[in-house]
């Protein structure tokens, strides 16, 4: 596709995501996978919330510092980047959509991941998820 219109046809219109469930502790969450590139553009974007346990799983076929932002997004939410083996390496609490494009910063963690995870904001604390817990993928 020629110019930007790449973006408007990965944005355009409803995906079918593939749900599994990802463990913490006891807590189980039902999550869709976005493991392709008009997934992971689109993410949660436009929908009205998330359930107490339902979320986002973004999978990469690398390891890298995969950034995210809050734009076009109507509610707040955890992002949590896990390392290969589901290891925790970086969570963002509550982060809240962007006004404008231009007002949108990235979200980026410090060390390298290979899925990110969206959850319902504040449940990073809920679960008591920090950094070097484990999630079951």
């Amino acid at each position: 596709m020629r110019g930007f219109a790449w973006i408007a046809n990965a944005l355009s219109g409803k995906r079918k995501y593939r749900i599994k469930t990802v463990k913490f502790g006891r807590h189980l969450f039902r999550v869709e996978i976005a493991d392709s590139l008009g997934k992971m553009s689109r993410g949660l974007m436009g929908r009205e919330g998330l359930g107490k346990d339902q979320g986002m799983l973004f999978v990469f076929g690398r390891d890298g510092k995969h950034p995210f932002w809050m734009l076009n997004m109507k509610f707040s939410i955890d992002i949590i980047w896990l390392d290969k083996d589901g290891k925790i390496v970086h969570i963002a609490n509550s982060a809240k959509p962007c006004k404008s494009m231009f007002s949108c910063r990235q979200i980026e963690p410090r060390e390298n991941s290979r899925y990110v995870l969206e959850l319902a904001a504040g449940t990073a604390k809920r679960i008591n998820a920090k950094r070097g817990g484990r999630f079951g993928l």
